[in-house]
């Protein structure tokens, strides 16, 4: 496999929201747990900031299992966590107004949540044999790709509000800050970033009888 360029060389191609949202979806990809929280965070935001990414129902669906599974493996010991942490993570859940929606469903899930945790912090004997028969079948890789295949959704429709503008565009949008640009520009020049660039195969080809 290619050894994939700096993060140097990505910074010029992209910009950094959709270096954040590569990013996400790699957590996601990889179940990579211990981010869910910057995972999480990350959909509050956006969410809050264009309600129409996500209804509200799939909002809180997301967000409850990000956080579900957070939590549970903090109780099942596979992320470092203290009892306090435990507690805060379930504090968080029981006041945030995102997840007071009227759908009794998600009403449902939300306290069937809180109240597994609670439950499991309480009784070790219960606890053990959750995380050995219950936890692989309802929290395992089923509930993994719902988790997947919601936040690709999101991650599309972010995608389809992030302007690509051309050189012109962009031209007129910074117009007014072309002194503010010293530091980008220098950054862009210096070669080793561009040949890591330039070498990628995501760069298209140039129009061998190009005219102006």
């Amino acid at each position: 496999m290619e050894s994939a360029p700096p993060l140097s060389s990505l910074r010029l191609l992209v910009s950094p929201l959709r270096l954040t949202s590569a990013f996400m979806w790699q957590v996601v990809k990889d179940q990579n747990v211990e981010q869910f929280g910057k995972l999480e965070e990350f959909v509050s935001v956006m969410t809050n900031l264009v309600p129409e990414l996500l209804s509200r129902r799939q909002r809180a669906t997301l967000i409850v299992g990000l956080r579900a599974k957070m939590i549970l493996e903090m109780c099942r010991g596979e992320l470092p966590a203290d009892l306090h942490t435990v507690k805060s993570h379930i504090h968080q859940i029981q006041t945030a107004d995102l997840l007071k929606v009227s759908d009794t469903d998600m009403e449902s899930l939300q306290e069937s949540v809180l109240q597994l945790v609670l439950s499991l912090l309480e009784d070790s004997m219960k606890r053990e044999y959750f995380f050995q028969e219950v936890f692989p079948v309802e929290y395992g890789p089923d509930f993994d790709k719902a988790l997947q295949v919601l936040v690709g959704f999101f991650l599309s429709r972010l995608e389809q509000l992030l302007p690509v503008p051309n050189f012109k565009q962009l031209s007129l949008l910074l117009s007014c800050h072309l002194e503010e640009l010293d530091a980008c520009v220098d950054s862009v020049c210096k070669s080793h970033n561009l040949l890591s660039l330039l070498q990628m195969d995501v760069c298209g080809t140039l129009d061998k009888n190009g005219k102006i």
